[in-house]
């Protein structure tokens, strides 16, 4: 093999590891906006984590709200959708969510400080809508660039993906996932909005069980991507070559 046939293998090599990367979080994007129209199966988890209990015994300790664990189940469910709804964007407004205790009269579920780091959460995943645009632009350019290229050997892209799911696997392990979990936020949320909140000071927190309920969902939708990875890279790959064609 000359140096030319070295450098065009190690070209071509490089963009599939993109265009499989630039996949693998196509598939993240997509598998988050599915979870996010049920709601993150909520419903799901809040049985399977024992959300009920953890608000029976932390909801009654916050200082000036200690009805919430009155309400029921399909209460508790209303609240978050209404708060997935509101980060969301799809109508819902952060300062007019409420809750009806039984003969109590209408309290606000978030106070400010709440409020101003779930419009943090909002404006992040605006954010990350862009960067998906951006992602699925530049993953179509280069699905164009490969379409009749030799691509790796399938021993190759095996041996690739293996190396990152191992070395992503040893960072949660030698880390911590939920060291990981707290970085992520020092790095993604501004350092004068407070985003950790105590169960027994935020019923936002404990309505969710944070961060346990947000393991579970990552898990979810970790999941669902898995799945959506190899469809999406197929499609995509059938939309280039149709544009081809023409």
């Amino acid at each position: 093999m000359n140096k030319h046939s070295r450098q065009g293998h190690a070209k071509n090599a490089l963009q599939w590891f993109v265009c499989a990367s630039l996949s693998f979080y196509l598939a993240l994007a997509a598998s988050w906006w599915v979870n996010s129209q049920v709601d993150y199966s909520y419903s799901l988890w809040y049985q399977v984590l024992a959300i009920d209990e953890h608000i029976s015994r932390y909801a009654p300790k916050h200082p000036s709200k200690r009805d919430f664990a009155q309400l029921s189940a399909a209460q508790h469910a209303q609240a978050f959708a209404q708060i997935v709804s509101a980060v969301h964007g799809r109508g819902e407004i952060l300062e007019q969510i409420d809750y009806h205790a039984p003969g109590q009269p209408a309290q606000k579920l978030l106070d400010e400080l709440e409020v101003r780091h779930l419009y943090d959460v909002a404006r992040l995943l605006r954010m990350g809508g862009w960067a998906t645009l951006a992602a699925l632009l530049l993953w179509l350019g280069l699905l164009k660039q490969q379409h009749l290229r030799t691509l790796p050997s399938y021993r190759q892209r095996l041996l690739t993906l293996l190396s990152m799911v191992a070395m992503s696997t040893a960072v949660l392990v030698l880390v911590g996932p939920k060291a990981v979990f707290y970085q992520l936020h020092v790095w993604l949320f501004p350092v004068e909005n407070p985003w950790f909140f105590y169960w027994e000071e935020s019923l936002m927190s404990t309505l969710m069980k944070a961060p346990v309920l947000f393991a579970a969902i990552a898990a979810q939708i970790l999941l669902l991507a898995l799945i959506l990875v190899l469809p999406i890279q197929l499609v995509g790959r059938w939309f280039i070559a149709l544009l081809s064609r023409r």
